[in-house]
């Protein structure tokens, strides 16, 4: 077995009205060696025992640059791809970039002042969790977080100035 490659110093993600947002910053430069990003991003609803809805984003990478990229839903159903960008938005320069529009993922944060106090919100989506991977020759190679998924809370923008208090 070989050693563990560190290609990913950190990764972020964020969410806005409309989009979840995310980035990959590579530990040194990126990689000349052709290589994929995978990033997962599933939302979740109250007391769920499975995603609501589960995205794959895939982008293959040669010589420093994205060659092609696609967005599937669950077992290979495709949502968009680099020819046909529908809203989302993929860049690679020193790090690697994404915006998945939330609608995609059956969430916003503004639902939730629809249903709020009924029954329900329990089947709103109340938090997207995201993992980033690098993957070359078919094999993982890196993956942040280490173990578990990066967790986004879905609240209305009064809900954050709330609880900020």
């Amino acid at each position: 077995m070989h050693g563990k490659q560190f290609l990913m110093d950190e990764v972020f993600a964020g969410i806005d009205e409309e989009y979840v947002y995310g980035r990959l910053d590579f530990a040194g430069k990126v990689p000349i060696d052709a290589f994929e990003v995978v990033v997962n991003v599933e939302s979740w609803a109250n007391h769920a025992g499975n995603p609501r809805r589960e995205l794959r984003l895939d982008a293959t990478v040669a010589e420093g640059r994205i060659t092609s990229w696609r967005v599937t839903q669950g077992k290979g159903t495709a949502v968009a791809d680099w020819t046909d960008a529908k809203d989302a938005r993929v860049a690679l320069v020193r790090n690697f970039e994404f915006g998945l529009p939330l609608k995609w993922l059956l969430a916003a944060p503004l639902e939730i002042e629809k249903v709020r106090g009924l029954k329900s919100s329990d089947v709103l989506t109340v938090r997207l969790r995201l993992r980033f991977s690098v993957w070359q020759n078919h094999l993982p190679v890196d993956a942040l977080p280490v173990e578990g998924w990066i967790e986004l809370e879905l609240l209305a923008e009064e809900d954050l100035v709330a609880g900020g208090g």
